[in-house]
């Protein structure tokens, strides 16, 4: 019983809604940046940018304020930068030939460190599904957004490398020198494409609603002096931000040996990657044709 006095409960206050609300077309474009915050990260500004087509629902509350909602489909392209100084330890063992002729071991604490830089840039699909409120001219959106990647590559970049072993006996450190190995001076990197990967992201958008008027009004089919046919078009401005709560396959940056030296190179272990924060600017176009149904004096103010 309680259950069925819940939905027909929902069922009035949602009913009118749609009986008295008006749906249209938007057509939106939208660029940003995104950041990857996280311990040891540095951020470093990627790029985002992207064009949907979605259909939109509004209906009146009150006299000013309209509640509805958006779905719809989009592409867009994405960079994204992630910047870590990374560095990693091995001890090893060397021998060494004394002048009796003698091998005596030489413990050593091998180091190597520098900076990395991790890039992606992939094409994305987008499927938006969100709540618009409309309080007067601000206008707000908020909801998930679906994300699919298109053919990702990502690489991994080094730079600023040093190559110290620590003679642990003699506490004596060498650096960057032939004998134990040095970092190429121009870098080192690696490239290469990943799986498809998918995101659920949240998104909150909000900005400011222009009105561009009404066109072809005249009376209804229905006589009703407040049944009007009118075309309404608006433009919004909005700035919005996204954050991905879920990814399917997050990538990680591997484990890479930086330099070839005389003695085994330890691996890099690299911190995982944060998940990017993006930030940006909408403009969005939405007509909402002239109709003949009965919208009881009801024109977006």
């Amino acid at each position: 019983m309680k259950k069925a006095f819940l939905t027909i409960l929902v069922l009035s206050l949602v009913l009118p809604l749609f009986s008295q609300g008006r749906s249209g077309l938007q057509v939106g474009l939208e660029v940003g940046t995104n950041l990857r915050f996280g311990s040891g990260v540095s951020p470093r500004p990627g790029a985002d940018a992207g064009a949907d087509l979605r259909y939109v629902f509004l209906a009146p509350v009150g006299y000013a304020s309209r509640v509805g909602f958006q779905v719809g489909a989009g592409l867009g392209y994405q960079t994204s930068y992630q910047r870590s100084s990374v560095s990693s330890q091995a001890d090893i063992t060397a021998y060494s030939t004394v002048a009796d002729g003698s091998v005596v071991p030489v413990p050593i604490r091998y180091t190597v460190s520098a900076d990395a830089v991790y890039q992606d840039k992939q094409w994305k699909l987008t499927v938006p599904l969100l709540l618009a409120f409309r309080f007067g001219a601000f206008a707000l959106d908020l909801g998930p957004r679906f994300a699919m990647g298109i053919s990702p590559v990502r690489s991994l970049a080094f730079s600023n490398g040093t190559v110290d072993a620590y003679l642990v006996d003699y506490d004596v450190h060498i650096t960057d020198d032939p004998s134990i190995g040095v970092f190429p001076a121009d870098g080192q990197s690696v490239e290469g494409a990943s799986g498809t990967p998918f995101a659920l992201s949240g998104v909150m958008a909000l900005g400011y609603e222009w009105h561009l008027g009404r066109n072809g009004m005249s009376p209804s089919r229905y006589n009703s002096p407040y049944a009007l046919e009118a075309t309404e078009r608006f433009v919004t401005l909005q700035f919005f931000a996204e954050y991905p709560f879920w990814q399917s396959s997050q990538a990680a940056m591997p484990d890479v040996s930086l330099s070839a030296t005389a003695f085994p190179a330890p691996q890099i272990s690299l911190p995982a990657l944060a998940k990017p924060v993006t930030f940006g600017v909408r403009v969005a176009y939405t007509i909402f044709p002239g109709s003949d149904q009965r919208y009881r004096c009801y024109c977006f103010k």
